[in-house]
């Protein structure tokens, strides 16, 4: 009994070494992951938000057609725009979107969906 203590306390301690000596080089991968601007551009890019598009925001003069930065066409119906901004702040949102930097495109989303609520006079 003794030597089975024994034996899981040294494992245990050759594992938490492993760890220690891991930390940095995992931390660093981490940084790497939450920062890298291509998988951040990809993750745009996959939601159908053009980054290319982003460097203002909607209603600014030269701004964006705030249709675009939803990916909608103007013609899409008031349900349309509701459903599409409420599937973006899910996927944008800092707290749900798995990615970081996604807050400054929360932004421009939100303020796109406020313009194109302006628009419609939606209450």
């Amino acid at each position: 009994m003794d030597n089975d203590i024994v034996r899981l306390l040294r494992e245990q301690e050759r594992i938490l070494g492993e760890m220690r000596s891991n930390v940095h080089r995992w931390m660093d991968e981490l940084l790497r992951a939450a920062f890298d601007p291509e998988s951040f551009l990809r993750y745009v890019g996959s939601l159908g938000i053009d980054p290319s598009q982003v460097p203002k925001l909607p209603g600014q003069q030269d701004g964006l057609d705030p249709y675009r930065v939803l990916g909608l066409e103007k013609t899409a119906t008031d349900e349309e725009v509701k459903k599409r901004y409420r599937e973006l702040l899910i996927k944008l949102h800092p707290d749900t979107a798995g990615v970081r930097g996604t807050d400054f495109l929360l932004q421009i989303m939100i303020a796109a969906y406020q313009q194109i609520a302006k628009e419609r006079r939606w209450q």
